[in-house]
C-alpha cells in the first residue's frame, strides 16, 4: 500500500509537467518581420526562416540549391523520380528563398534565378504533368548550375 501515494504523487507530478510544457512561452521582444528582399526594417513578407538582412545572398540560395537536391534522384535517373508534396515543398521553399535573396544575387546570375523561379514554379504544384517533369528538372539543373558558378561554388 506504501507505493500507491509514491504512484500518485509520480503521477501528478508528470501531469504537472506535461502541463507547462504546453502553455504558450511569454511574448518577449519581436523582430519584425523582413521584406521580400530580406530587409526587416521595412515590414514586408519572410519567406525563409531564420532570414536576416545581413545573410549573405550567395550562401542562402546554395542553400537552398542543396536542400532541393537532397530529394533529386542523380542526373539521368529524372524519369523515376518520385514526386510527392516533399519534394514540391522544397522547390516552394527554393521559390521563397530566390524572392528575397535573388536581386542581391551577383548580376551574372539574373538569367538563371530568372528561369529556376519558372521552373520551380511549376515543380511545385501537384497538377503538373509527370511526363513534363523529367525536362523541367534538367532545366533546373542546368539554371542552377549556373548560380552556383555565379556565387563561385561548384
Amino acid at each position: 500500500m506504501a507505493r500507491t501515494p509514491l504512484r500518485v504523487a509520480l503521477v501528478v507530478a508528470a501531469l504537472a509537467a506535461g502541463l507547462s510544457a504546453c502553455q504558450a512561452p511569454s511574448p518577449g521582444p519581436r523582430t519584425p518581420p523582413a521584406s521580400p528582399t530580406g530587409s526587416p526594417a521595412s515590414g514586408g513578407a519572410v519567406y525563409v526562416t531564420g532570414a536576416k538582412a545581413g545573410d549573405d545572398p550567395c550562401a542562402r540560395v546554395v542553400s537552398a540549391i542543396g536542400y532541393v537536391g537532397l530529394t533529386l534522384l542523380p542526373p539521368g535517373q529524372e524519369e523515376a523520380q518520385h514526386w510527392d508534396g516533399g519534394v514540391r515543398g522544397r522547390f516552394g521553399y527554393l521559390r521563397g528563398t530566390l524572392e528575397m535573396y535573388g536581386p542581391r544575387l551577383p548580376a551574372s546570375a539574373a538569367d538563371a534565378v530568372a528561369a529556376i523561379d519558372a521552373v520551380a514554379q511549376t515543380l511545385s504544384l501537384e497538377a503538373t504533368a509527370a511526363a513534363r517533369r523529367p525536362g523541367l528538372v534538367r532545366r533546373y539543373r542546368a539554371a542552377s548550375a549556373a548560380v552556383l558558378a555565379a556565387c563561385g561554388r561548384s
